[in-house]
């Protein structure tokens, strides 16, 4: 749970003396000529024709000097489609007859792409499953003197030994000499253009996403496998030359790409547009991310296509249905206006923070909110909050220091106890009294003198799952305990230590610590509890390699209890599916929730009316309607709202280990009762979980000899807070 782990790292006095008094900006005069500058990229809307209302807009490329937009809609119970071309606000149907003539027998298609070689022949691929099946297929077409002509590669056909599933085409682009270039998950193949046939083949080896563009003789793929992400440019086949090229941005939403005739690259997603001309050595920034809809969580970028004139455009969906299209160009009359520049440093990167940051610049173009964060969403592993500090106390004693911060994994009280942040009442307070917010997870951060200084945008909590059990019976450590010492049956499967102090300790880590003493009885009472459940599921030392504790993977066949830490209605989708299939049951454990997005304002900051404000945004409904998959609203009604949602489009199949084998496992929206169940839930949290790295760390070392029943639980209670004792009292 790195999102709620604190670990004992002090901010000095020389550091925060510097940060306190280098808190803030310059004053605006100070930068105020060079702000009035003309000529920038702008931003502008097109209007997309009426006819193409009734269609769903797919994909868009560039041919001709003109924008191509492929798109599909339904028609009998098949999916049909069109190609349309224009320039500025004119589009025409220039759909081909072969084009015209394909029809799916289904309703869902995904990952439809229409591509087109040097000498103007056209191919469409897509991925569909039939009305039976729940694999999706991949199938390739031609034009073929005005017909199409299934080329379907024969591997894409039969379904994988192992997993029973058809192999999923991830990209294709054609080349100018007709042969066209395709990516799966295992495979990048160099594909005929004239039958289909595998005429190279690698296995993929790194990860990919599923971006593959062409300028006509190299192929561009986005690797998110490599420190900072690559682009890897390759000479035609998969086995040619390959180079790479650093992407010009860390962030991990809504990465798009693009490349031109001439080989120059377009990027654009969250933190802006970049190009890199051909052959040249660096990226330029062309328009910053809060400029743009890219930056916009309610839509995504389904395409991008470069105009002779250099202008860009951009297709997005929108959430709910409808596309637009917006065009990129240099005004030399437009003037950027910024009289004030916010900076916002966040240990993670978050789609909520970054919807705020441009719902906020667009209401005041006058204020422009800058995101710095320490881990983007494609980092993996435990954080180094050792640097994350080091690299905060440099920011705030520079003249560029933050001026919302954004606290995940920090030891909040440290920044708290010495003045860093500004009491943040005056923004929440009035929300929490008219209702809009959940008092039972922000009314946490109200301090003894009436304060506060952080506020959580988002909320998580620890679902119990479990076959055999009712709900009442996990909901609690002493419930749980009392259930799993009148049980012979093993729920939990065997645990490390470690693990087993992971699973439990977080919920009663604040519950034993008392204004800097430990809290004997408290600690006695929870680790007799941890005896309990350590009896039922077993200790072992250490894991041998490739295994692992149960986790709600293996409800259906080998565990019969399992923990899931969720974070928003979709996200509960999976483990709501596992319980369905157990038929079993859920419950928050401990009621307890976990803090997300812990936001407070830097005491010394130049803006902190515009930062109270940018806060106020941040927690209403504008920007928390939308669920990211990555925490539940603190928003009343942005919860309520997303509790009642159509969540059909995130439905999803896999394969989990059930019935003595791998079965498929279908992922569909739960029912509006559960919905509701859930929403209840949320309401009812009020206690945050809460880790320290010490904490645990004495806890792991202490609990060995008494969970093997060598040393009794007074000896361990003595163990615990001799172990703890100078760490407190610092």
């Amino acid at each position: 749970m790195r999102h709620v782990r604190s670990i004992a790292v002090s901010l000095s006095l020389a550091v925060l003396a510097g940060a306190l008094g280098g808190c803030g900006k310059k004053e605006t005069k100070d930068n105020g000529a060079e702000q009035q500058r003309k000529g920038r990229w702008v931003e502008t809307r097109e209007e997309l024709p009426e006819e193409l209302v009734p269609w769903n807009l797919r994909q868009m490329f560039s041919a001709g000097g003109e924008v191509h937009l492929l798109a599909s809609r339904q028609e009998n119970g098949k999916t049909v489609f069109s190609e349309w071309a224009g320039q500025g606000e004119v589009f025409t149907d220039v759909t081909q007859g072969w084009l015209a003539s394909v029809e799916l027998p289904c309703e869902e298609v995904v990952g439809v792409t229409l591509t087109q070689s040097g000498d103007g022949t056209q191919y469409l691929a897509a991925n569909y499953a039939l009305p039976e099946e729940t694999s999706y297929r991949s199938c390739l077409w031609k034009s073929d003197a005005g017909q199409a002509k299934d080329i379907t590669p024969e591997k894409w056909t039969v379904p994988n030994e192992e997993w029973g599933m058809y192999e999923s085409l991830r990209g294709i682009a054609a080349l100018e000499d007709g042969s066209l270039f395709a990516l799966t998950y295992t495979s990048m193949d160099l594909l005929s253009g004239e039958d289909g046939n595998v005429l190279e083949s690698e296995e993929v080896s790194a990860q990919y996403n599923d971006t593959v563009v062409s300028d006509g003789e190299n192929i561009y793929l986005c690797a998110t496998e490599n420190p900072g992400m690559q682009i890897e440019k390759r000479q035609g086949s998969p086995g040619g030359s390959v180079t790479k090229i650093d992407f010009p941005t860390d962030s991990a939403y809504g990465a798009n790409i693009c490349a031109t005739e001439e080989g120059s690259l377009i990027v654009a997603g969250t933190d802006g547009i970049f190009r890199r001309r051909a052959e040249a050595d660096a990226w330029e920034k062309l328009l910053d991310g809060p400029e743009t809809d890219f930056a916009m969580s309610d839509c995504w970028c389904a395409g991008l296509a470069v105009q002779e004139d250099g202008s860009i455009y951009a297709l997005f969906q929108e959430s709910g249905g409808g596309a637009r299209l917006n065009r990129y160009a240099y005004d030399p009359e437009a003037v950027v206006e910024i009289e004030e520049e916010l900076h916002l440093y966040t240990v993670y990167e978050s789609p909520l923070l970054q919807q705020a940051a441009v719902m906020y610049h667009r209401e005041h173009p006058e204020v422009a909110i800058t995101i710095q964060y320490a881990y983007s969403a494609y980092d993996s592993g435990e954080a180094d909050y050792n640097a994350v500090y080091q690299e905060l106390n440099t920011l705030l004693m520079g003249e560029d220091a933050p001026d919302i911060l954004v606290l995940d994994g920090l030891d909040m009280d440290s920044f708290m106890k010495k003045g860093l942040l500004a009491d943040i009442g005056e923004a929440v307070g009035p929300m929490e009294e008219r209702g809009e917010l959940l008092s039972g997870i922000t009314g946490n951060y109200i301090q003894e003198d009436g304060k506060r200084y952080i506020v959580p945008l988002q909320f998580g909590f620890n679902m119990a799952l479990g076959r055999d059990i009712e709900a009442e019976n996990m909901a609690s450590m002493e419930a749980l305990a009392d259930f799993l010492s009148g049980t012979e049956e093993n729920y939990l499967g065997p645990q490390t230590i470690g693990e087993l102090v992971d699973k439990f300790y977080p919920y009663f880590c604040g519950d034993i610590v008392k204004e800097k003493q430990l809290d004997r009885e408290v600690l006695g009472g929870r680790l007799e509890c941890l005896k309990k459940i350590a009896d039922s599921c077993g200790i072992v030392e250490s894991r041998g390699k490739g295994e692992r504790a149960y986790s709600m993977w293996d409800l259906a066949s080998g565990a019969k209890l399992a923990f899931s830490e969720v974070t928003g209605f979709k996200n509960c989708m999976f483990p709501i599916a596992i319980v369905d299939y157990i038929q079993g049951s859920f419950a928050a454990y401990e009621n307890s929730f976990l803090p997300l997005l812990q936001t407070g304002i830097c005491a010394k900051s130049r803006y902190q009316d515009t930062a109270m404000d940018f806060l106020r945004l941040a927690l209403s409904e504008s920007v928390q309607d939308k669920d990211h998959y990555l925490g539940f609203p603190v928003n009343l009604a942005s919860l309520e709202k997303q509790a009642h949602e159509d969540r059909s489009e995130s439905e999803a199949f896999t394969s989990i280990e059930a019935e003595g084998g791998e079965v498929e496992f279908a992922i569909r929206q739960y029912s509006d009762e559960t919905a509701e169940a859930l929403l209840a839930i949320c309401k009812a949290l009020d206690k945050p979980a809460a880790e320290d790295a010490k904490i645990r760390e004495v806890l792991i070392e202490a609990l060995g000899a008494y969970l093997e029943g060598s040393q009794t639980n007074e000896a361990t209670v003595q163990r615990i807070e001799d172990g703890l004792k100078m760490y407190l009292a610092e």
